[in-house]
């Protein structure tokens, strides 16, 4: 077996470095575990060596594999010490002999799962047999040494109260395990409730959380039960304590600050400052507006802020309500831009029909028009006993211009004619 062969090398390399060593007395191998275990349990098993001057030792392993099922791989927990596992059996050495074991120490642990099926008052156990260590000189048989325990019964799930008692107040209604909310009034000299509680179950744990009352107000007081198995339930008791019959409510309603979501206010906000503007482009048709009070007493409350119009100005309220009730109101006005490519919507004036209207665009249907200018390129009616001027030619050459160099080209001809007509 490989294993085998392992240790035997070990033996020699041991014996060969160290010569003869002193006898190492007792060697002893233990196997150890959680005390209670129930199905679906992770649980981890230890193994100790305990002797003098030993440098290693191996052994068969046994579980019942349909009970238990090994997770992840082992190591050796020893530093420079090695652990090989398989085939039902264990070699664990210390692979530069140069730390060895003189003390009950752990060598490795193993980590098991627990099936779910395993029936309550099963035993289940990992044995280690065949057990072998080595000083360096000579294999020690070592007992045989095992871990089992018993399968418990589940965690109990009970997390019922079985008594609830208040002996400062009447609690409505009367305590039922079954109710898990309850109230109670109390007069201003009672300051901290007076709750006893039990669980149905004894491994059940009961925890009261009972803060100071605090006058004119109502508080809540929490009874946890909390069963073996971790799952809890809470039992409530909402306490209302009278005011103290000296107090004065308080009449302050200023904000210390006004927030909106991405956008700035203008002015800077101030609490004596009671109107601002927020400017918006026009994909923004609603806004988050947040603020926070002076006093922790007094309330907000916020009115506007959706479905802003567009070209127009929105205004959002932001109401501070003192405890005595009186309340100051802050105004933001919402510009939101236009659509692009719009103008803002204006009222039109009203119209006097005695008065003529003024001509307007005539892109307008039915709106009246100025006269249009004359078109220089056609033509132009003339005035009586004028003579209309002269028109272009088709190749722009003015017909005078044409007639004016035919005339004087006719003179010139008579004339040459003549002048020849006297030499003969």
């Amino acid at each position: 077996m490989k294993k085998t062969m392992i240790l035997l090398l070990i033996l020699a390399l041991c014996a060969g470095v160290f010569g003869v060593c002193a006898y190492a007395a007792s060697p002893s191998v233990t196997v150890t575990g959680p005390s209670t275990v129930r199905a679906g349990d992770t649980i981890t098993v230890s193994f100790k060596l305990n002797g003098t001057g030993l440098y290693g030792f191996s052994g068969t392993l046994e579980y019942d594999s349909s009970l238990l099922t090994l997770q992840g791989t082992p190591e050796a927990k020893v530093s420079g010490w090695m652990l090989e596992l398989g085939d039902g059996a264990f070699v664990c050495y210390d692979n530069n002999l140069s730390k060895p074991i003189n003390s009950n120490t752990t060598m490795f642990t193993l980590t098991f799962k627990v099936s779910k099926k395993v029936e309550p008052g099963t035993k289940i156990s990992v044995s280690c047999g065949d057990i072998i260590a080595t000083d360096g000189n000579k294999n020690i048989d070592i007992a045989d040494a095992s871990y089992s325990v018993t399968i418990a019964p589940p965690r109990s799930t009970d997390n019922d109260l079985q008594e609830m008692q208040v002996s400062n107040a009447t609690i409505t209604p009367a305590f039922s395990a079954d109710v898990t909310s309850y109230s109670a009034s109390v007069p201003f000299g009672v300051s901290k409730l007076d709750v006893k509680a039990a669980a149905k179950d004894s491994k059940a744990k009961v925890t009261v959380d009972n803060p100071e009352l605090k006058p004119g107000a109502t508080t809540c007081v929490t009874v946890t039960v909390t069963a073996e198995n971790g799952d809890q339930k809470v039992y409530t008791i909402s306490v209302a304590r009278e005011q103290d019959p000296n107090y004065v409510p308080s009449g302050n309603n200023e904000l210390a600050s006004i927030t909106v979501d991405g956008f700035l206010l203008s002015p800077v906000f101030s609490s004596n400052v009671m109107e601002y503007v927020i400017w918006l482009p026009y994909e923004t048709d609603r806004v988050s507006v947040n603020a926070t009070t002076v006093d922790p007493l007094a309330s907000i409350q916020i009115l506007g802020g959706d479905e802003l119009v567009a070209g127009q100005d929105n205004e959002i309220q932001v109401i501070c309500i003192a405890e005595n009730g009186e309340q100051k109101v802050y105004t933001l006005i919402a510009k939101r831009a236009a659509a692009h490519g719009s103008e803002p919507t204006q009222p039109s004036e009203p119209t006097n029909p005695s008065v003529p209207s003024e001509p307007t665009d005539p892109s307008i249907p039915g709106a009246p028009t100025e006269p249009s200018a004359p078109d220089e390129t056609q033509p132009q009616p003339t005035e009586p006993g004028m003579i209309d001027p002269p028109q272009n030619t088709e190749d722009g050459v003015p017909a005078l211009l044409v007639i004016v160099i035919a005339c004087v080209a006719l003179a010139v001809g008579l004339g040459v004619g003549f002048f020849i007509g006297r030499k003969r």
